[in-house]
């Protein structure tokens, strides 16, 4: 058995991912880390300004500011739509790839690159308002750059539910709202079968996140009773779980 990194053979203590892949103790956290996209191991090639560090695979598949992404945002809005949630338009949702720094700057806040993504939305049409129907908004999504094209799917499938809460008048606690979410990125996973989105998903089901992960295990387990048909219309409905 060798060495991931080295390709020595192990000897003593060594470390495994979630790829499988092992590696001398000596190496980790010295030379080697874990990809900030896919969680495999490493070498400390590909260091990016907000201190993440990618892997060659993960940054060839890296969405990066003046790339093409209409066909990311027309898949995650059409999948959404099938789901039900069928008033979303991709005319109403404009896209910007910015850097951790400039993520922090928009939400008045210290860098985090945990923070993948932000939606900002801003009403066009107020009639109907007192009943909250035919309000018309529209959405500018902050994306963090240099997200895998699987994953940069998945956060935006995150921000567009925030954008149809909006556009919907829901209001719910920052837990349901956020686990809801969540739940959209879990529906983009589901059709997106890969290595990588097997990784996604277990992120996903054990955060220990107290809004993101029990949010979404909470919003989840309403999935499992209801399907999506009904937990939308109820959600609709009452403004809530």
């Amino acid at each position: 058995m060798d060495c991931y990194i080295c390709r020595k053979e192990l000897t003593g203590k060594y470390y495994i991912d979630w790829w499988n892949h092992k590696i001398c103790e000596s190496h980790l956290n010295n030379d080697v880390v874990s990809c900030s996209s896919c969680n495999g191991f490493t070498k400390k090639d590909i260091v990016l300004s907000d201190g993440r560090v990618l892997c060659h695979v993960c940054m060839d598949n890296a969405i990066k500011p003046g790339d093409s992404i209409e066909f990311i945002k027309s898949s995650v809005v059409n999948t959404l739509n099938k789901a039900g949630f069928d008033d979303l338009r991709t005319e109403d949702i404009s896209i910007e790839i910015v850097s951790a720094e400039k993520m922090a700057e928009i939400r008045k806040s210290s860098v985090n690159i945990q923070n993948k993504g932000l939606t900002l939305s801003n009403m066009i049409s107020s009639f109907g308002l007192l009943s909250g129907k035919n309000q018309k908004f529209r959405h500018t999504v902050y994306m963090l750059t240099h997200l895998t094209k699987i994953e940069f799917a998945g956060v935006l499938a995150h921000e567009t539910l925030h954008a149809w809460q909006v556009q919907n008048n829901i209001k719910m606690s920052s837990k349901l709202t956020e686990g809801l979410c969540n739940m959209g990125t879990y529906l983009i996973y589901q059709t997106m079968p890969s290595s990588l989105t097997k990784i996604y998903l277990k992120i996903l089901h054990e955060s220990s996140d107290p809004i993101y992960g029990d949010g979404f295990r909470e919003v989840y387990a309403h999935f499992e009773e209801l399907g999506w048909q009904d937990l939308i219309r109820k959600i609709r409905e009452n403004k809530t779980i």
